[in-house]
């Protein structure tokens, strides 16, 4: 069984068992401090997983907490005695002889820190189970090691659950505000921790191989004088920095083969269109405003005047240094990838998902933002990797790629391209930088005079902060430019008044078949009519939900009053129309709704909205902080607005029911459309004559 798999069984045993939670924590943190036993247990990820039932309200946290840090102490007391007791003879018996290497490691650990290796010992994965061992094995006092495995072990409970809580607090919140908003970030979060680890494994492959590859690529272009000088030139091994080269080298090649594989498949194949199309639309499903406004973030880091002010802030502080060759490579290799995609785009003349540019710039293929961040960020890494030590340069490849895959997957998050279009950017972009970095690696093969490591990243960190800084400011700009375009339809007031209102959708629109909150209420006409109505009737605008009153919900015993409602998404936007009505029971609140249709009303051109009115409780966790969520219960909240608007008057309204939708507990299919009363005409006076 796997990680995932346990997971998914512990959790789904503990919710159904909440009496037994505290011994299986109890029995989880005492097998993952055990001796050997520690090294199957995925203590980790089970305790990550008693998290995140915290974090659901099904487990309270300080009762886990304590379960949790009684384990670990018992864990690592039963460890000890064992190692006290049979002291080196351990090392003969069965299971222990199996293990030498890990009593090494074990020994040196506690020979180098002492008493502090308990302490840090159970933060340690490779030591962990086996540091109470050798404790217990050299005789450490006893009431030393208890004073130090209960302070160890109340550190250790709070850092491995309060994780899971948090994060299944923070998924909770994801998803009442928007389920697509949790998708995504689940999304891009393994995209990004995909990306650094596919930086460490490629380092980690090629690096120890290059040699080989040196010498087969070598003994071929001394047969092939033709071509072997440019090989020989490119991978002598009396180069110090060949194991570099050989490794730009293959990328170079990889890149420039799946450019023109990219283009072939481009102009004419159609799976790769079909593939683009799936992508682009599933992408567009898991849109919405604040999520925009994060990839509107990411695309800058890869936008031209961005770029230009980090390759001039590099290149002038190379410069400086004394660097000639760097800032000319830099330039060079920024360059040629520029004119590249420009000619490319010119030769394939493939249209956009959506118009966003005018003359060369408005065809597709490749991703110039993908391109010219890849080419400009990889040649920023090779100048400081070459001046690192082996083993530390992945880190900084695996840096440059999380910002390279960010710009590209915002790309195709705002519709901007096709995926063929990233992944010809991404390969392009790849080329030219192998290709400079393979020719600047000729000439400065390792750390020369002038260069600081610390200097240039500190000039590098400072620039992508100005240009962060940049970018927020130009955050409703972006938004509004990259923002999807709706077609807005005509239709007649009567016929949605008579019965065309079951053309609007039954569901609020965030993730696919979830139907959990229908839409109740359908309003023709101005948002502050309704409002004023609604005001008359006790209901209120919420707090806002921004960062100085979400820092409320860290107070657990603030009144629900003061607390900001989260907005929440339908077909990609926000409500348009948010009011709160208070309720006789506390931390509950009625909250109402509306969202904009793509639907006006003729004659007069008014606009429809549709929404639903719900009961908003907020929930303490752990103790901590205050969630919020939406009961399932629609027919009360229903019910007491229908009677706020009967009573105000101002408001024509109908109860309408749909029959065709699957009745779920919560609704029975009722829904009002209201529209605004037209008062009737004065009655003339008695004797008045007719106008003419």
């Amino acid at each position: 069984m796997d990680s995932t798999a346990l997971l998914e069984a512990v959790s789904g045993w503990i919710a159904s068992h909440p009496g037994w939670a505290g011994w299986l924590v109890f029995i989880i943190a005492l097998g993952e401090s055990l001796v050997i036993v520690g090294l199957f247990v995925p203590g980790a990820v089970l305790m990550f997983a008693v998290g995140a039932l915290v974090g659901g309200g099904m487990l309270e946290l300080w009762p886990t907490l304590a379960w949790a840090a009684a384990g670990a102490v018992a864990g690592d007391g039963i460890s000890y005695w064992i190692g006290r007791h049979y002291h080196d003879r351990l090392r003969y018996m069965w299971p222990f002889r199996r293990y030498p290497a890990l009593f090494e490691r074990g020994e040196r650990f506690f020979l180098r820190h002492g008493g502090k290796s308990i302490l840090f010992g159970r933060f340690v994965g490779p030591v962990r189970p086996v540091i109470p061992l050798v404790a217990g094995m050299m005789d450490m006092p006893v009431w030393r090691f208890f004073l130090v495995n209960l302070l160890s072990a109340l550190l250790w409970a709070p850092a491995y659950i309060l994780p899971g809580a948090v994060f299944s607090s923070s998924l909770g919140m994801a998803t009442e505000v928007a389920g697509r908003m949790a998708v995504l970030l689940v999304v891009l979060f393994t995209l990004l921790l995909a990306t650094l680890w596919l930086a460490r494994a490629l380092f980690h492959l090629l690096q120890p191989r290059a040699n080989p590859v040196i010498a087969g690529i070598l003994g071929w272009s001394r047969r092939h004088p033709l071509v072997g000088g440019v090989a020989e030139a490119l991978l002598d091994p009396n180069h110090p920095e060949a194991r570099g080269l050989a490794i730009l080298a293959a990328l170079l090649f990889a890149g420039t083969m799946a450019s023109a594989l990219l283009v072939g498949a481009v102009l004419g194949s159609q799976w790769l269109e079909n593939l683009n199309l799936l992508i682009h639309n599933s992408l567009q499903q898991l849109r919405t405003p604040w999520a925009d406004q994060i990839m509107v973030l990411g695309t800058w880091f890869g936008d031209g005047y961005p770029l230009i002010l980090l390759l001039l802030a590099a290149a002038g502080w190379l410069w400086w240094r004394g660097d000639r060759l760097a800032p000319f490579h830099l330039l060079a290799a920024a360059a040629c990838a520029e004119l590249t995609v420009l000619l490319l785009k010119w030769l394939t003349a493939i249209d956009r998902p959506m118009a966003l540019y005018r003359g060369v710039n408005a065809y597709s293929f490749p991703s110039g933002h993908t391109a010219m961040s890849t080419v400009i960020y990889g040649m920023l890494a090779i100048v400081v990797a070459g001046s690192l030590p082996v083993a530390r340069r992945w880190w900084v490849y695996g840096a440059a790629g999380l910002l390279v895959v960010l710009v590209g997957f915002s790309r195709l998050y705002l519709g901007a391209h096709w995926f063929s279009d990233v992944l010809g950017g991404f390969a392009l972009g790849g080329a030219w930088a192998a290709l400079f970095g393979i020719a600047y690696r000729r000439h400065f093969p390792g750390p020369r005079g002038g260069f600081s490591v610390r200097g240039f990243g500190l000039v590098l960190l400072a620039t992508l902060l100005v240009t962060l800084f940049w970018g927020m400011t130009r955050v409703e700009q972006e938004v509004r430019r990259y923002a999807p375009v709706r077609v807005v339809q005509q239709l007649e007031s009567d016929l949605w008044w008579s019965g065309a209102w079951r053309e609007l959708p039954a569901y609020r629109l965030d993730l696919r078949s979830l139907h959990d909150h229908p839409m109740t209420i359908q309003w023709a006409g101005d948002l502050g009519v309704l409002r004023e109505v609604l005001e008359g009737a006790g209901w209120r605008s919420p707090p806002r939900f921004d960062a100085a009153h979400l820092l409320l919900l860290l107070n657990p015993r603030i009144d629900a009053a003061l607390l900001p409602v989260p907005p929440q998404v339908n077909d990609g936007r926000h409500e348009a129309l948010r009011l709160v009505r208070f309720a006789t029971e506390e931390e509950r609140l009625l909250v109402l709704r509306l969202w904009p249709t793509d639907k006006v009303l003729q004659p007069g051109g008014q606009a429809l909205w549709y929404g639903n009115v719900s009961w908003l409780r907020f929930s303490r966790m752990a103790g901590l902080f205050t969630v919020a969520h939406t009961m399932k219960d629609f027919k009360e909240p229903l019910e007491i607005f229908v009677r706020d608007v009967s009573e105000t008057g101002g408001v024509l309204y109908r109860v309408v029911r749909r029959a065709e939708v699957l009745r779920k507990r919560g609704w029975d299919g009722r829904v009002i459309l209201l529209r605004r009363a037209v008062p009737a005409p004065p009655a003339a006076p008695p004797g008045a004559a007719e106008g003419r």
